[in-house]
């Protein structure tokens, strides 16, 4: 069996808004964001419409290509449509991690100099509280309605301070539908991305479009189309933002969204979803093994997961809930994705049931490691010899 996966780079093949375009031109009907939390599904076509209208107004609102525009959303449909438009536009994608307050959030804010600002209700304490730090910015504010999910009845009345001038996310959305006239290049500055902070205060990395490529090739080459992605994690992250809904994106595959991790609900959202592929971090892992086993556990339709880090009971927890392939790897803010293992967990007919399996075949992706030189393990045991790899390598200019 042939493989080949070789990308030609320089085209818009690198760019994720590009391929967005193209997959509501081809597969326009196809679901691009089923969103869990509202059981809400958007169409590529729609999809696309949605982001140039942000677009659309935020050129008519004067951003100019390489502006920058930050982001402190909790609500990760808001945050992907604004993603896109922002990319749409030229601007650059700089989200802020929902969890900061105070002088987390105020540096932030001070090292990226953004244009505008993209919040909700629910955050408009956290920015009145430093009010007095920062400079008059315009601020695009989401309000979700009675009914939604993310309704927060306390905070519905909470005003933004008037040193920032509030304009209706809604009111973005009523604008130009047709894909705007803005020329990107993989060179163009597509985002700014905060490390964690480990050993210091939090740094902003500079990442273009061919970054975004590059750091989603090692996942993209084993999905097809008709995969579903699932993401709860968070979009000011590039496991959110771009491992799994660019990922998606660049190949045309539905990703399934809600807005943070449930150990109680997580299969259930798998259910509902169909997803095939997803990540899971750190203590998700053990979260979900401790719920109570049952004898339909391996019944799901999730045959790929990423474990970042890699536990050493990998193998009970693909055992159990059916999962086909681990992968695990090693990646940073700044570097994308350097290295990825993967792990064929189980003997064929252990893992996802025929009838939920989609994607390629074991078969096929034991020859895509292969032809890719991606370490590859057929038995239970960790890889001894290390092969470091760079996305990039594998695509031919």
């Amino acid at each position: 069996m042939v493989m080949h996966f070789h990308e030609t780079l320089g085209t818009n093949e690198e760019l994720v808004p590009k391929k967005l375009e193209q997959w509501a031109s081809e597969i326009g009907d196809k679901t691009f964001i089923f969103y869990g939390e509202a059981n809400k599904s958007i169409t590529y076509k729609r999809f696309n419409q949605l982001a140039n209208s942000f677009a659309n107004q935020l050129i008519d609102k004067g951003i100019q290509k390489g502006d920058r525009i930050s982001l402190f959303l909790k609500n990760p449909l808001i945050t992907t449509i604004a993603m896109f438009g922002i990319w749409k536009a030229g601007a650059v994608y700089c989200p802020i991690n929902f969890n900061y307050k105070g002088k987390l959030l105020s540096h932030q804010l001070h090292d990226t100099k953004p244009k505008m600002l993209i919040s909700e209700r629910q955050m408009v304490p956290l920015l009145n509280e430093i009010v007095s730090e920062l400079s008059p910015l315009p601020v695009i504010l989401h309000d979700p309605k009675v009914n939604d999910h993310d309704y927060k009845e306390d905070l519905a009345n909470v005003e933004l301070d008037r040193t920032f001038s509030a304009i209706s996310f809604t009111e973005f959305l009523k604008g130009n539908l047709d894909n705007p006239d803005i020329e990107i290049s993989y060179d163009d500055t597509a985002n700014i991305i905060y490390t964690s902070g480990t050993t210091g205060p939090a740094k902003g990395v500079v990442q273009s479009y061919r970054w975004i490529h590059g750091y989603t090739y090692m996942f993209r080459v084993f999905n097809k189309q008709e995969d579903v992605i699932y993401n709860d994690l968070p979009m000011y992250h590039v496991g959110g933002a771009f491992a799994l809904v660019a990922r998606g994106a660049f190949l045309g595959c539905t990703v399934a969204l809600w807005d943070k991790f449930s150990p109680t609900d997580f299969w259930k959202r798998i259910e509902i979803s169909r997803a095939s592929n997803a990540i899971l971090l750190d203590v998700m892992i053990p979260w979900l093994m401790n719920q109570k086993p049952t004898e339909n556990d391996r019944y799901n339709t999730l045959n790929r997961v990423h474990m970042q880090p890699l536990p050493k009971h990998h193998h009970e927890v693909a055992k159990r809930f059916g999962i086909d392939f681990v992968s695990a790897g090693f990646g940073q803010t700044e570097s994308g994705n350097g290295f990825v293992g993967i792990i064929d967990e189980l003997a064929k007919g252990e893992g996802t049931p025929k009838e939920l399996y989609k994607g390629y075949t074991k078969e096929e992706s034991i020859a895509i490691a292969e032809e890719l030189n991606i370490p590859l393990k057929k038995d239970r045991r960790i890889y001894q010899k290390v092969i470091w790899v760079t996305p990039v390598r594998f695509m031919k200019g």
